[in-house]
């Protein structure tokens, strides 16, 4: 019997938990949440538990970026 070894390829982050989203920032969870409040991010809610969406983050820091 042979056994194949694969390679498992990394899989591309969407969702951030709030303490990945907080550090990704570099922010407190009271900012997070008022970004949160303002439809600044998207964001999924089930019970106690919200993720942020990646995407929507990066959008905000382009939408705020100062040249």
């Amino acid at each position: 019997m042979t056994h194949t070894t694969g390679k498992i390829q990394q899989v591309e982050k969407i969702w951030l938990s709030k303490d990945e989203a907080m550090a990704y920032l570099g922010c407190s969870n009271d900012f997070l949440t008022t970004l949160r409040e303002k439809a600044e991010v998207s964001f999924a809610k089930f019970g106690k538990m919200v993720w942020y969406d990646l995407r929507s983050i990066n959008r905000f820091l382009n939408r705020n970026k100062i040249v």
